[in-house]
């Protein structure tokens, strides 16, 4: 199947169906959760004292949106929570801390018009359901970008502008400043590509990781971020070569759900349903089994307590979807 090029520039009350997987180390469950009444590709998720929220993204129709949703894990329902002050957008960023989302960034335009690159950082306060526009990121690579959180600072980078970037920034939340961090990495394009897209970020266990995502063709390489701006070599993503994945972290794991594997402009692309999980003390891949019935871009995951969460996007036949699965490490 040919994939259509605007999906490598774009970046994500049920009957429950459960399937059991195993690998060596721990079993896991894999439930049907509640679709979202509003369907949706390239939106951005984060959770806050274990509910949910989605935001922005675009519809069936291509519309851009701006609205917020929030979903509560033990009641598995949606709540709309209407229109934000953001404009609309896809592909935008959102991290946690210390009970305060932020948000923002992310593309609304025509590629490769500096316009449609938002630079635009918001807080979020769910408890006052309160919004405060917060400094501009100071650069312009801002589609699709990665996050990272630590202790009162956010590391956001790796987004698109025009061609394949590997800037990264320092977030600073107490002062609300930006900082241009000068990134030292290896060239050798086969372990750490200079510059790409499309890839993947988290925090876990008090580190940084990030990865995968396309320059020529989709990679699964795999990195440690250090703040002072180096990046350590970590074992690569196992199985398909892939971008436009989505990823989540529990307090022990990072996950890895889908994405697209594409070989190039002049290759067919397989949309992916793999769960990769990855456990940064021992730095080793556990394949955790497969989602049923489809395969996953342009998703959202988020994980609460020991359940990940994973849904929305697109499938092979580039359906804006609403449905979401919950995969249970018991």
């Amino acid at each position: 199947m040919k994939i259509a090029k605007y999906w490598i520039l774009s970046i994500v009350t049920g009957m429950f169906v459960a399937c059991e997987m195993s690998n060596p180390d721990v079993q896991y469950t894999i439930t049907q959760c509640a679709s979202i009444p509003s369907p949706r590709a390239s939106a951005t998720s984060f959770v806050i004292d274990n509910y949910a929220y989605v935001f922005g993204g675009r519809d069936s129709e291509g519309n851009y949106l701006n609205d917020l949703w929030k979903y509560d894990p033990q009641k598995d329902i949606w709540e709309s929570l209407g229109i934000t002050p953001l404009q609309s957008r896809v592909n935008a960023t959102s991290c946690v801390c210390d009970g305060i989302a932020y948000i923002g960034l992310g593309f609304n335009g025509l590629y490769y018009n500096s316009t449609g690159y938002l630079t635009d950082w918001w807080s979020y306060d769910p408890i006052n359901n309160q919004w405060k526009q917060l400094s501009k990121f100071p650069g312009n690579t801002t589609d699709r970008a990665i996050s990272m959180v630590g202790d009162g600072e956010l590391y956001i980078g790796y987004g698109f502008c025009y061609t394949y970037e590997r800037d990264m920034y320092r977030y600073e939340i107490m002062s609300d400043t930006w900082e241009f961090i000068d990134v030292h990495l290896d060239r050798n394009p086969l372990t750490f590509p200079v510059r790409s897209f499309g890839g993947i970020g988290a925090s876990c266990q008090g580190r940084y990781f990030a990865g995968t995502g396309f320059r020529t063709h989709s990679l699964n390489w795999w990195g440690e971020f250090l703040p002072e701006g180096k990046w350590l070599k970590r074992k690569s993503v196992p199985g398909h070569k892939r971008t436009i994945a989505t990823c989540t972290a529990t307090e022990t794991y990072i996950y890895i759900i889908g994405g697209i594997h594409w070989g190039g402009i002049n290759t067919t692309g397989e949309i992916l349903n793999d769960i990769q999980q990855y456990n940064p003390l021992t730095n080793n891949w556990v394949h955790v089994g497969n989602l049923p019935n489809r395969g996953f871009m342009n998703h959202i995951a988020f994980s609460v307590d020991k359940r990940v969460f994973v849904g929305l996007g697109e499938n092979e036949n580039m359906q804006v979807c609403d449905d979401l699965y919950c995969i249970y490490e018991k």
